[in-house]
C-alpha cells in the first residue's frame, strides 16, 4: 500500500513530530515556573544539611569552627570515622549505639503501627459518636509537649526498674507516635471502599477477620508512609532517651554521641562522624521505600 507524500506529511503533523505551520506555542504560566523554583529550592534546602553533615566530618575541630564551609586549604580528618566508630572515651562503640536504637525503633514503630492501624479502621466504623471522640482524642494528644512528660515517665521506669531499658523507651515512643499513625490512617480509611467490607460481610467474615484478611494487605502503603515519618523521628529523639536511658550500654545513637561533648574538651568531628553514619540507614529505607511513602502520605495526607 502506497503513501503519497501529502498524506504522510499529515500523518506526521497529526503524531505531533513536527509543528504546525503558524502554530502558536502555548505560552508558560508564571504559577508554573514559580511551583518549579520553590521546588528545586527546597529540594536544596533539604540536601544542604546532609552535605554539611558530610563535609563537618571529614575536619578537624579547628577548622569545623574556622573554616566550616570550605573545602580547599583545610585539614582534612578521615580519622573522625575511626573515632566515631569506637564511641566516647570510656563508653561503649557505635555498634552498640547502633543495636539499641534498632531495638528501640523496632518496637516503637510495630506497637505504634499495630494499635494505630487498629484503631483508625474501627473508628471509621464504629457510631459516628464513638468515631469522633477517638479521633479528638488523638488530635489533642498531638498537642501535648513531650517535656510535661518527662518527669511521669522517669517516676514510672524508676518505680518499675524499666530504666536504661530500650525495649521499655520502645514502647514510650509508641505512645507519642500513636496520635499521628491513628490521624493519618483515619483519614485513608475514610476513603477505603465500602464495597469491599460488604462483599468481606457476605462471604461470612466479622469486623476483625475483615479487617485483618482484606483492609490490612490493601493499607500496605499508607503504614509504610506512616511508619516512615515516626521513624524519622524515633532515630533522632533525644530528649525523652537522655532521661530515661542512664546506663551507657543503654544509650541510642543521639543519647551516645553526646559523650563526644566533654566538661574541657569536644571531639567535634567525632560527632558530625557519628551523625554522618547514622543518617545512612534512614537514607537507604528511604530510597528503598519511597515510592510508598509518597503513595501513602497522597491517600492518606488529608484529613476529613
Amino acid at each position: 500500500m502506497s503513501t503519497t507524500p501529502a498524506a504522510a506529511e499529515r500523518v506526521v503533523e497529526i503524531a505531533g513530530t513536527t509543528p504546525r505551520p503558524g502554530r502558536r506555542r502555548r505560552p508558560v504560566r508564571r504559577g508554573s515556573v514559580l511551583a518549579q523554583v520553590g521546588a528545586v529550592a527546597w529540594s536544596v534546602l533539604c540536601v544542604v544539611p546532609f552535605v554539611l553533615i558530610v563535609l563537618l566530618a571529614f575536619k578537624s575541630n579547628a577548622d569545623i569552627y574556622s573554616k566550616p564551609l570550605s573545602v580547599v586549604g583545610v585539614d582534612w580528618n578521615p580519622a573522625n570515622f575511626a573515632d566515631a566508630w569506637a564511641g566516647p572515651p570510656g563508653g561503649q562503640g557505635f555498634a552498640s549505639f547502633l543495636v539499641n536504637s534498632f531495638v528501640v525503633a523496632v518496637v516503637a514503630l510495630v506497637v505504634a503501627l499495630a494499635v494505630g492501624s487498629a484503631t483508625a479502621y474501627f473508628a471509621t466504623i464504629a457510631a459516628p459518636r464513638v468515631g469522633r471522640w477517638v479521633i479528638r482524642a488523638h488530635l489533642v494528644a498531638t498537642v501535648m509537649p513531650i517535656i510535661m512528660l518527662l518527669i511521669p515517665y522517669y517516676s514510672g521506669f524508676s518505680a518499675l526498674g524499666l530504666l536504661s531499658n530500650p525495649a521499655a523507651l520502645g514502647v514510650v515512643y509508641a505512645a507519642l507516635c500513636l496520635p499521628t499513625a491513628t490521624l493519618i490512617l483515619h483519614s485513608f480509611y475514610l476513603g477505603f471502599p465500602p464495597e469491599l467490607r460488604d462483599a468481606a460481610a457476605v462471604d461470612g467474615l466479622g469486623p476483625i477477620a475483615t479487617y485483618w484478611r482484606i483492609v490490612l494487605p490493601l493499607s500496605r502503603g499508607p503504614i509504610v508512609a506512616v511508619g516512615m515519618i515516626n521513624g524519622f523521628f524515633i532515630w533522632g529523639e533525644t530528649q525523652v532517651a537522655i532521661v530515661l536511658l542512664q546506663d551507657p550500654e543503654s544509650r541510642t545513637i543521639p543519647v551516645g554521641l553526646l559523650g563526644f561533648q566533654g566538661q574541657f574538651s569536644t571531639n567535634t568531628g567525632g560527632i558530625f562522624a557519628g551523625v554522618a553514619i547514622a543518617t545512612i540507614p534512614v537514607v537507604v529505607l528511604y530510597l528503598v521505600f519511597h515510592r510508598s511513602i509518597s503513595k501513602g502520605i497522597a491517600l492518606g495526607g488529608v484529613f476529613r
